[in-house]
């Protein structure tokens, strides 16, 4: 017996990113069933800019110990640039310390031992 995909909608909490199938297709949900946050279906308002500071914070409490590329970085940072800014970067460099590194191919950013 051939396996084909089956698609089916579902929903996704804006604040937490959890997905779920809903119990019932004639009720929407009131919460989302891991955070129980009622403003599931409604975006969390960002500030408009990043600040230097706050990005500076962000990648070095991310960066503690650990050798990640940028796509992890701003994954578990919850940094909203797709790409970062090639002036903050040589900043951080100066600043925390940065080093990035390229094996295989691949860019990882760490911290250098201090």
């Amino acid at each position: 017996m051939p396996q084909v995909p089956i698609t089916v909608m579902g929903y996704r909490c804006e604040r937490c990113e959890h997905e779920w199938l809903p119990r019932s297709r004639q009720h929407e949900p009131k919460v989302c069933p891991r955070c129980k946050s009622p403003y599931w279906n409604q975006p969390r308002s960002r500030p408009p800019a990043t600040s230097y500071e706050f990005f500076r914070r962000r990648v070095r409490e991310t960066l503690s110990g650990n050798k990640l590329t940028w796509t992890e970085i701003r994954t578990a940072a919850r940094l909203p640039q797709k790409l970062p800014n090639n002036r903050w970067v040589r900043r951080l460099e100066d600043d925390i310390g940065l080093v990035r590194e390229r094996e295989h191919g691949v860019q990882f950013w760490r911290l250098e031992k201090q």
